[in-house]
């Protein structure tokens, strides 16, 4: 097992990462236009019951050639002490991605065991305009769902999106944040 490392070098190997990830964000990409993400936010937004009928209409809009699925887990959920706090947290986060409301969607959960899970949509092939935007992000691992749409694909993105019984991963939920 790795030996645990000081929180100083914690926070030099995070600056480090945060200044690899964060130039200027691009302004253009390969691969098309991607969505109106505008419309998919109003869409989501406007679902009464995040169920299948909400996963078919998202489904119908992704294209991986022109858009791309991540998910998210903060790296340092053993550090948190209590609830609030860690919801701050991804509300922060959400916060500090404001200036990329045109080009993604994300939903953060905060789970009963103090750990931070989410899902983001973009416009484009990764989230870089994000790493850019969000010095945050160096605070979580990130994931490529897909790019192919097959059944474990949207399985995966389903129970982030529209979690059943109010759990991920047989965890409960206790808040959500929605980047909308």
């Amino acid at each position: 097992m790795a030996e645990e490392q000081s929180p100083e070098t914690k926070t030099e190997a995070r600056e480090f990462m945060s200044g690899l990830m964060s130039g200027p964000p691009t302004e253009t990409f390969a691969g098309g236009e991607g969505v109106d993400m505008a419309a998919w936010k109003s869409t989501y937004n406007a679902a009464n019951n995040k169920d299948e009928v909400l996963m078919e209409k998202f489904w119908s809009i992704y294209d991986p050639s022109s858009t791309s699925i991540w998910t998210m887990v903060y790296d340092e959920a053993d550090s948190n002490e209590n609830l609030d706090d860690t919801i701050n947290i991804a509300k922060e986060f959400i916060t500090k991605t404001e200036s990329l409301k045109d080009h993604c969607f994300g939903i953060i959960h905060t789970l009963e065991s103090l750990e931070i899970e989410g899902l983001w949509f973009f416009d484009g092939p990764d989230p870089e305009r994000l790493f850019g935007a969000n010095e945050e992000t160096s605070w979580y691992n990130w994931s490529q769902v897909g790019p192919d749409a097959n059944d474990l694909v949207k399985t995966a993105v389903a129970s982030i999106m529209t979690p059943s019984g109010g759990q991920l991963n047989g965890k409960v939920i206790k808040h959500t944040h929605v980047f909308s």
